[in-house]
């Protein structure tokens, strides 16, 4: 049996999507599960037992319905008997149906249920993001799985022989960055919590992470910080992850990678919804000091009068005692 699912377009949703390929892999144990997912995900499944084939789209390719079209042609040759699209978009469903698939399965939103052969009615109970997909398998599924990235022993190597170069031996990772403004972890806040740290510290983010990157050393003068903001790819930026003593991280996928890590994990919420979206993992912890104005599920913060709120209240001592409960050992 072909089997195709249609990715999240987000670096942590496409994590809180691998228990879904791992159990669409034991519902179909001979079936070959191909995914197709935009270029900048990709590495998330890659090596994934469960994935015979990763179609990575350029992001030319991920917008407007002529590009749908396109891509929903070019699968036709898989001759996939099933088809699962994880995104609730209009776009996903028409690739769907474009692809020939004989099975189409997806909730019924943005009134596309006509391009789907199951349109499976999504419940007004809150649930978390990685039970929203496996529901689609099993509407039944209540027990979250924790996600699991593969790293091959090469891609270790590799990262360790860097980590050297940089003159790192486990370093913490920070990972305050995230593309909604409400959600990336101030550089007053990182002070705060680092100052006079006697810890090392790697500083992931993106290209258009940089300059930013660069201030948060600057404010954190008292701290040993290195930023490899856009030096590497996200798969490389995954293996130097894996060698982390712990992580620091904003509601951002990078926080789901080093949970998928078995990385020990603080994530820090405020505007977004935690009991929907945070991390799965052994060793991973949440801080959240529920404000009054969080979490108001927005991009951009819209309390003018304390800016950030959420994250600036979080005390270095919250930071110390979430460390503390985490499990460090293997």
């Amino acid at each position: 049996m072909n089997i195709g699912v249609y990715c999240p377009n987000w670096i942590g949703d496409a994590v809180m999507a691998l228990p879904f390929i791992q159990q669409l892999q034991d519902h179909y144990p001979d079936g070959k599960i191909t995914i197709v997912c935009k270029d900048s995900v990709a590495s998330v499944f890659q090596n994934h037992p469960a994935a015979r084939r990763i179609i990575a789209l350029p992001q030319s390719n991920t917008s407007g319905l002529l590009s749908a079209r396109s891509t929903g042609k070019s699968l036709l040759s898989l001759h996939l008997d099933v088809f699962y699209t994880l995104t609730d978009s209009f776009r996903s469903a028409a690739i769907l149906w474009w692809s020939g698939a004989e099975q189409r399965i997806g909730y019924s939103t943005q009134l596309r249920s006509i391009l789907l052969t199951n349109a499976v009615e999504l419940t007004a109970k809150r649930m978390h993001r990685s039970l929203k997909y496996l529901a689609l398998i099993n509407p039944e599924s209540n027990s979250e799985k924790v996600p699991q990235i593969y790293l091959t022993n090469d891609e270790v190597a590799w990262a360790k022989r860097e980590l050297a170069v940089l003159e790192l031996k486990q370093p913490i990772a920070l990972c305050p960055f995230s593309v909604a403004g409400s959600r990336t972890i101030p550089s007053s806040s990182l002070k705060k919590w680092l100052h006079d740290s006697e810890e090392n510290y790697i500083l992931f983010g993106s290209e258009r992470d940089t300059d930013r990157a660069l201030a948060i050393i600057n404010e954190c003068n008292n701290s040993s910080i290195i930023s490899v903001c856009g030096k590497y790819s996200l798969r490389k930026s995954i293996a130097l992850i894996s060698l982390c003593k712990y992580a620091l991280a904003a509601d951002s996928g990078l926080g789901h990678i080093s949970a998928a890590l078995d990385i020990p994990s603080v994530s820090f919420f405020g505007a977004g919804l935690s009991t929907m979206t945070r991390p799965l993992g052994a060793r991973t912890t949440i801080v959240n000091n529920n404000v009054h104005c969080s979490p108001c599920q927005k991009n951009i913060c819209c309390n003018e009068e304390e800016p950030l709120l959420c994250l600036q209240q979080i005390s270095r001592s919250d930071v110390e005692i979430a460390v503390r409960n985490l499990s460090l050992n293997p």
